[in-house]
């Protein structure tokens, strides 16, 4: 499956809202937060850190994060946190992220 975001509006942009599927052999639920902080700041995934100033580890064990989500794999979790300037919500497939307001 492709990296691009799914269901993006505005992608790449400062408003608007991204959303990113993850699960079931795509991609990890904290590579999908980063995938969609990195399309709304307008870079790319691995240069979040460089050009945008923002570590998911600074805010979020990646691996306590994808092990929770992992666990809650019947449909019952989701949960939302900050990430710098950006909100993010978590779900059993999907992740979305937007620029706070």
């Amino acid at each position: 499956m492709s990296s691009v975001p799914t269901g993006a509006s505005d992608a790449g942009s400062r408003s608007g809202s991204v959303r990113v599927a993850h699960g079931r052999g795509d991609r990890s639920p904290s590579l999908a937060v980063v995938e969609a902080i990195a399309s709304l700041a307008g870079v790319e995934p691995d240069a979040l850190a460089d050009e945008a100033d923002v570590v998911l580890y600074d805010y979020v064990d990646p691996d306590a994060l994808d092990s929770l989500v992992e666990r809650g794999s019947d449909g019952e979790v989701a949960f939302s946190f900050a990430v710098g300037e950006y909100e993010v919500r978590v779900d059993c497939d999907e992740v979305i992220a937007r620029v706070a307001e």
